[in-house]
C-alpha cells in the first residue's frame, strides 16, 4: 500500500489560494478603484471597464491606456490602436512571468495550461512563484489557478466600484489610493525577503526601468527585465560551475 496522504480536496487548496492572496485581494480592491475611475473619465462603461480588467489584469497598463484615450478627447477619439499597443508591449512582461511559473507546475496541455496561467498577474506571480520553489503545494496547478482567479475576480470588483463611485470620489482620498500602490508593491517585496536573487531583479527594475524610460520608452519595461534577468543568470551559472 501506498504510504502517500491523499491529495487535497479543491476546496482546501481554495483556502490556501485565499490565505497566500489575502493581501493582493483586499488591495487591488483599493488599486483597480483609480483604474475604475479613469476608464469613467475615458468614456468607458461599467461592463467595458469590467470586460478591460479581466483581459489586462495590469493597473499600469490599463492606467497608461486609459491616459492615452482620455489625451485624445475620451473613447470618442481615434487614440484606441495607439492604447492597444501600449498594453500589449506593456503585459510583454508576463512572457517570463508564465515561463517561470510552468517550469514549476506538472507537464500540462496547452489549453490547461492557458486556463491556469491565462489570468496571471505581476502581484499573483510574486506571491505564486516563491511558494512554488520553497513550499510547492500537493496541486500546484489548482493553488495556481485559484490564486490567478481571486486576484482576478478582486481587480474587476475594485474596477466596478471605482467606475461607479466616479465624480464622487474626493481628490484627497483619490490621492489615498494613488499611495496604495507604490506601499503595497514595497510590503509585497518585503515579505519575499529569503528570496535574494528576486529581491535584486525587483530593486534593479525598480532602478533601471525609470532610467531607460527615455531611450526605450515604454519597451523599456520588457527590455531591461530581460537583459538583467540574462545576466543574473549568466552570473549564477558562472559561480555554479566555479
Amino acid at each position: 500500500m501506498s504510504s502517500e496522504s491523499p491529495l487535497p480536496s479543491a476546496s482546501a487548496v481554495l483556502w490556501d489560494a485565499t490565505k497566500s492572496s489575502y493581501l493582493i485581494v483586499f488591495t487591488f480592491v483599493m488599486m483597480f478603484a483609480g483604474v475604475g475611475q479613469l476608464s469613467a473619465r475615458a468614456g468607458l462603461d461599467v461592463l467595458q471597464t469590467g470586460v478591460m480588467t479581466a483581459l489586462t489584469l495590469a493597473a499600469p497598463a490599463q492606467a497608461a491606456a486609459m491616459s492615452i484615450v482620455l489625451s485624445a478627447g475620451g473613447a470618442a477619439g481615434g487614440a484606441w490602436m495607439t492604447a492597444l499597443t501600449a498594453v500589449f508591449v506593456i503585459n510583454l512582461r508576463f512572457i517570463v512571468m508564465v515561463a517561470s511559473v510552468m517550469a514549476r507546475l506538472p507537464r500540462m496541455s496547452i489549453p490547461r495550461t492557458i486556463g491556469t496561467l491565462g489570468l496571471l498577474s505581476a502581484s499573483s506571480f510574486a506571491v505564486a512563484f516563491p511558494r512554488l520553489v520553497d513550499h510547492p503545494p500537493r496541486r500546484p496547478a489548482l493553488f495556481v489557478l485559484f490564486l490567478c482567479l481571486l486576484c482576478c475576480v478582486s481587480a474587476v470588483v475594485g474596477a466596478v466600484i471605482g467606475h461607479s463611485m466616479s465624480g464622487t470620489v474626493s481628490p484627497l482620498l483619490g490621492a489615498v489610493l494613488g499611495a496604495v500602490i507604490p506601499v503595497y508593491f514595497a510590503t509585497l517585496l518585503a515579505n519575499q525577503w529569503k528570496e535574494r536573487a528576486l529581491m535584486l531583479n525587483a530593486v534593479a527594475g525598480a532602478i533601471l526601468v525609470p532610467l531607460a524610460a527615455p531611450v526605450l520608452g515604454s519597451t523599456s519595461l520588457l527590455v531591461v527585465p530581460l537583459v538583467f534577468a540574462a545576466l543574473s543568470v549568466a552570473l549564477r551559472r558562472r559561480t555554479n560551475d566555479a
